[in-house]
């Protein structure tokens, strides 16, 4: 039976299985065995759907190709983020389909087997939309038995922290192409539970690059009086910046040197390691004000944590390093950074069997990373959100309220679902959308219809209602634009089929 872990990424997308002798192994290009990554970019043309390297490089000779990368920051969002040549509106959901098809011909390529099931990593703050939207891009994709995991948990188990002959309270400092999450867990020999949990979208190795691609564009105008906005230059900055930033993580690497050429103007640039770690200094600190609110929420401070593991690819910053080292107290050698990026991907991996065949394996326990409740009327006449699962709350898990209609008439109850996470005086809310329960067979004034929230080991949210005097279920009706969403995410898996992925 072949079980993948998948860490479908922000950059890049890497499978890995585990093999006869009990070892996390990475599945290799089909093109290039040497090759363990896939660029999470997606052309789609009159050729066929191309992704990955392929698509990188045709964009060194034709950088004004139409393409897609960094959707995973819009998994969730009801909106398209790229046309076809043939003016198709593709969606996030559909794009991620796209590189886990690759992955599967990879797959296929050398394991020769069924796959049996894939659990795909998941930032631990992604909400309930972004959840849902990762398993759809599975099922376009065509894998049919496919669960989430958490990146900070899988990360976690793939060091072997959980075999630990004595408990530790461990830090998960994880900054990927995109996300940054910081996660507390408790670790035992018999599992890993979690205790809280924040992070950003904002924050991660592409804002970085961002960062970097600014400060040139600044010293560009300032020589040349214009902006290199052409797609010919945006790709070739991004690209520069992407190197930079990799070159000034190794040890003995100071400074970089550049000849730019953009939009037919030459620019010398030189960035030095000093000045790359101005550009990023408070960005790390951001990240450190999310470690703080993670400590908090778990009723902690830095002197509790026994571990502190750090993964994702731009963690190997050597100033994220010396400053993580800092805030904690601990010294830069007691830091674990172990393969950072792979470390999700194995870890899925190693849980995957457990996961969808059960057996002797260790716990997980998970927590949801958002409240979780519905929109009301304040006292004040302001709209509020009234809280029925709070944030950390170990998961599996579930609350219901009664609610009451207001006319003898009211056939239907609807709601709004929010998700909202408080962060010192910010408060951050994502509506779920509009749920309307019915039909009322009997109706009256102040008929009673009971609502139930819950969380499921995913971070999935289920909605139900039940009329308490028959002890019948009522009907749930979506909102309009999830069935439009449903329908469009059907013509992308037909598409996909008929065009399948080159790669």
């Amino acid at each position: 039976m072949l079980y993948l872990g998948i860490d479908l990424g922000t950059t890049f997308t890497v499978a890995a299985y585990v093999n006869d002798h009990g070892q996390p192994t990475l599945f290799p290009d089909f093109h290039d065995a040497n090759e363990f990554r896939t660029p999470s970019v997606v052309h789609i043309g009159e050729e066929g759907c191309l992704v990955g390297t392929p698509v990188e490089e045709i964009l060194e000779d034709e950088p004004g190709l139409a393409h897609s990368r960094f959707f995973k920051l819009d998994l969730g969002l009801k909106q398209a983020v790229y046309q076809d040549h043939l003016k198709r509106d593709w969606y996030p959901q559909g794009l991620s389909a796209a590189i886990l098809k690759k992955v599967l011909k990879d797959v296929d390529a050398f394991a020769h087997e069924s796959i049996d099931g894939a659990l795909i990593a998941v930032p631990a703050n992604f909400d309930d939309g972004q959840r849902r939207a990762t398993k759809m891009a599975a099922q376009i994709a065509g894998i049919s038995q496919v669960k989430l995991i958490e990146e900070p948990v899988a990360a976690a188990t793939f060091y072997g922290v959980h075999q630990a002959d004595k408990e530790q309270t461990l830090f998960v400092y994880d900054l990927g192409g995109g996300t940054f999450d910081a996660t507390v867990l408790q670790s035992s020999d018999d599992g890993l539970y979690a205790m809280a949990t924040q992070g950003s979208n904002l924050l991660g190795g592409k804002h970085i690059d961002e960062r970097i691609m600014r400060f040139i564009t600044e010293e560009f105008v300032r020589q040349h009086g214009v902006s290199p906005d052409d797609p010919a230059s945006q790709q070739q900055l991004r690209r520069f910046a992407n190197e930079a930033k990799h070159t000034l993580a190794k040890p003995g690497k100071n400074r970089i040197n550049k000849t730019l050429v953009l939009g037919g103007r030459t620019l010398e640039f030189i960035l030095t390691k000093d000045k790359f770690n101005q550009l990023i200094d408070d960005f790390i600190d951001h990240t450190l004000q999310v470690c703080q609110n993670a400590l908090e929420s778990a009723g902690m401070d830095w002197s509790f944590i026994d571990k502190i593991l750090l993964t994702g690819g731009s963690s190997l910053l050597p100033l994220v390093i010396e400053k993580v080292a800092a805030a904690s107290g601990k010294g830069k050698d007691e830091l674990v950074c172990k393969q950072p990026h792979q470390a999700v991907a194995y870890g899925a991996a190693m849980l995957a069997k457990q996961a969808f065949a059960g057996g002797d394996g260790k716990n997980l326990q998970s927590i949801c990373s958002y409240d979780l409740g519905i929109r009301t009327m304040g006292r004040d006449g302001r709209p509020a959100v009234k809280v029925l699962i709070e944030q950390n709350s170990p998961v599996p898990t579930q609350e219901t309220m009664t609610f009451y209609t207001n006319r003898a008439d009211q056939t239907r109850m609807i709601i709004e679902a929010v998700q909202q996470r408080v962060t010192g005086d910010r408060v951050e809310e994502k509506s779920l959308g509009y749920f309307a329960f019915g039909p009322i067979d009997r109706p009256r004034e102040k008929y009673p219809v009971e609502i139930q929230f819950s969380y499921d080991l995913e971070g999935i949210v289920t909605i139900t209602a039940r009329d308490p005097e028959t002890g019948q279920h009522i009907k749930q009706v979506m909102d309009q634009d999830t069935v439009a969403l449903d329908r469009a995410l059907m013509d992308q898996q037909s598409w996909l089929q008929q065009m399948d992925v080159n790669i």
